[in-house]
């Protein structure tokens, strides 16, 4: 594979988009070189209309000019929950059929036609006590890799690649802290993505379809607050238990454990696929993982290491942008591991 050259890496979430720029991405310590945000316009991710592309499309160019990024060439990650990924044993199959193995397993379980998806797949190692090759699928529908393809276009960006938001978590994880297995579980507004890092490989992925918007919406049902005020007592309060008498924590704690349901089937599958032990460290990302208490309630309730993620961690950052890289680093784990990509 050729080796890309440093670029920008753009994460598109429901509430912001978020740009990272790094030099030397080869390198142990790559430099900051720029970063930007900005608000997402409502219900334009992966939307076809293409006054919505235009409205994602107006918002890259002013996170360009607010931010003053030059560098024109971008890698960028489609939402998880709009790409499928599975992994594969292929027990006695030889290297020069895996293409066609690949495909026909592929075949069965993508829930689209082969024709209407862009399909790729990653050796992950052998298993010898199976003759198996083992291979990560990704596959996500032509039609919704082709609106992040017109939306770089219409902002005059040269597109060098489109991953997904997993791969990039993963890559951006592993140069933060070292560890090469792990669970990561990525708190979006709309989603909660759950992916499994095992020996430097992304073995598991899935979109768990409630994020930090739902509880929110939980503060505002149980204590009639408008959206902003229930946001606030969220993120002030949190998980913690000998605040307002619990009661957040009381309206919280359901929805983060049919979060925490849906992460221990994950595991379980990933258990029964592999027979691998499963990872005991588990890092939280996005914005959500901010949230008072939560790393303490995950760490107890899993009987897991838990961290918050800290993807700026061997990344060398002037001063100038120690602020605002700092304030929500969880946030940024996407687009710097986008940034990272080199090939």
């Amino acid at each position: 594979m050729a080796k890309l050259p440093d670029h920008v890496g753009i994460d598109f979430g429901t509430h912001s988009v978020k740009a990272v720029e790094l030099s030397g991405i080869s390198t142990n310590k790559p430099t900051l070189v720029n970063l930007g945000s900005q608000v997402t316009p409502k219900g334009v991710i992966n939307s076809e209309d293409i006054a919505d592309q235009k409205k994602l499309a107006d918002v890259l160019k002013r996170l360009y000019d607010a931010s003053a990024i030059k560098n024109r060439q971008v890698v960028m990650a489609l939402p998880e929950f709009s790409v499928f990924t599975r992994f594969f044993e292929l027990p006695g199959v030889k290297k020069e059929e895996l293409k066609e193995a690949v495909y026909y397993e592929a075949k069965q379980y993508i829930p689209l036609p082969l024709n209407e998806v862009q399909l790729d797949y990653v050796p992950i190692g052998f298993n010898t006590e199976k003759n198996a090759p083992r291979v990560l699928v990704v596959a996500a529908a032509k039609k919704v890799v082709n609106i992040y393809v017109n939306i770089a276009a219409q902002a005059g960006l040269d597109l060098l690649s489109i991953e997904t938001e997993s791969v990039a978590m993963g890559r951006a994880m592993y140069k933060s802290t070292g560890k090469n297995t792990l669970v990561m579980l990525d708190f979006g507004a709309n989603s909660t993505d759950m992916s499994i890092i095992s020996e430097g490989y992304l073995v598991f992925s899935q979109s768990i379809a409630i994020g930090s918007d739902s509880l929110t919406q939980a503060v505002v049902n149980k204590f009639n607050l408008d959206t902003q005020r229930a946001e606030e007592f969220k993120r002030n309060y949190g998980l913690v238990d000998n605040v307002l008498e619990g009661k957040i924590l009381s309206v919280l704690t359901p929805i983060i454990e049919s979060i925490l349901v849906e992460v221990r089937r994950g595991v379980e599958f990933f258990k029964s696929r592999t027979l691998s032990i499963a990872p005991t460290d588990y890092v939280l990302s996005g914005d959500g993982a901010l949230l008072p208490g939560l790393k303490e309630y995950v760490a107890k309730s899993l009987n897991a290491n838990v961290m918050i993620a800290m993807p700026w961690n061997n990344i060398i950052i002037d001063k100038r942008f120690e602020d605002i890289a700092m304030k929500g680093a969880p946030s940024y784990s996407v687009a710097i591991g986008l940034a990272l990509k080199d090939e």
